[in-house]
């Protein structure tokens, strides 16, 4: 009989790639998930999972198997969808990760309603980046990840559910005393000479303005690089560097008269979106999270 337990453990190493991952994500010991995987093959009398190197991978049997497991679990979530439903009060837990720009505005303000409206919903908050954050609601980690178009689902589009929040654009910041800071608007390629601030740990944000770079004709003189936008901003204050960012990151900032935040042209932006697992979203708990989190978009953009 096909275990779903052990079906869904396969499933999760077809997205984390590793038994170790795996077992992170499950709360498992690395000996527990081999030997449930294990027999989950010997239930089907089918070789699912071969060493390769230092890892795994699937079979073609294990691949097709993982393939038809996304239409069961997401029919597994319906059926939970249904009977969630017929709870009169929203209620449970949901898993909710985002990336800094959205953690810092829109996720604060749902989180805010949902208290108001829902009390007895419990929402579990992490902050990820994109990727990760795609990668943890296609294992099923988290039951609503926000993401943008800057990173590549295609691998992972099977798995998930994506529903559209907003559009965020890019600004230029700079220091208020700098020669730039009365401009209406400037190009990227009017700061081709100025010292940066460019986050490399958030690859993807980091490849979309490097290459925007680029396609204006020169290579930035990064000399600064911080996870934290205020210590970013701080160093723009004093003059330091200049920095794009995304203006969602940026409505803490608004009102203050050392910085100068400036419109590009053309335009640079991204489109955001919730990523949630097949299914996932017609539980009652979370169609009220994804209606909060569109609400507090709505007041930012």
């Amino acid at each position: 009989m096909l275990h779903l337990g052990r079906l869904r453990l396969l499933h999760e190493l077809s997205v984390l790639g590793t038994i170790s991952a795996v077992a992170e994500a499950v709360h498992l010991t690395r000996p527990a998930v081999s030997q449930q995987l294990a027999q989950l093959e010997d239930d089907l009398e089918t070789v699912l999972i071969e060493r390769s190197g230092r890892g795994v991978q699937l079979t073609p049997a294990g691949r097709r198997l993982v393939a038809r497991s996304t239409d069961l679990f997401a029919m597994v979530e319906e059926i939970e969808a249904e009977v969630a439903a017929a709870n009169i009060e929203v209620s449970g837990e949901v898993r909710l990760t985002a990336f800094g720009s959205l953690a810092s505005t829109v996720v604060p303000r749902a989180i805010h309603q949902l208290v108001e409206q829902h009390p007895k919903l419990n929402v579990i908050f992490t902050e990820l980046e994109p990727s990760e954050g795609l990668r943890a609601a296609a294992a099923k980690q988290t039951d609503i990840a926000i993401v943008d178009d800057l990173v590549n689902a295609e691998s992972l589009a099977d798995a998930l559910e994506f529903i559209a929040l907003c559009v965020d654009h890019f600004d230029a910041v700079v220091s208020a005393s700098h020669k730039l800071a009365s401009r209406k608007s400037i190009q990227l390629a009017d700061l081709a000479h100025e010292r940066w601030a460019l986050n490399q740990s958030a690859s993807t944000y980091h490849t979309f303005i490097l290459n925007a770079c680029y396609a204006a004709g020169f290579t930035p003189r990064v000399t600064a690089s911080s996870r934290n936008t205020a210590v970013t901003l701080e160093l723009v204050r004093t003059g330091c560097v200049v920095a794009v960012l995304p203006r969602l990151a940026l409505k803490h900032a608004e009102l203050d008269a050392d910085l100068s935040i400036i419109p590009l042209a053309p335009v640079l932006n991204r489109r955001v979106f919730v990523a949630s697992p097949r299914g996932v979203a017609k539980r009652p708990a979370v169609a009220a999270v994804l209606d909060a989190l569109q609400n507090a978009a709505t007041q930012f953009v």
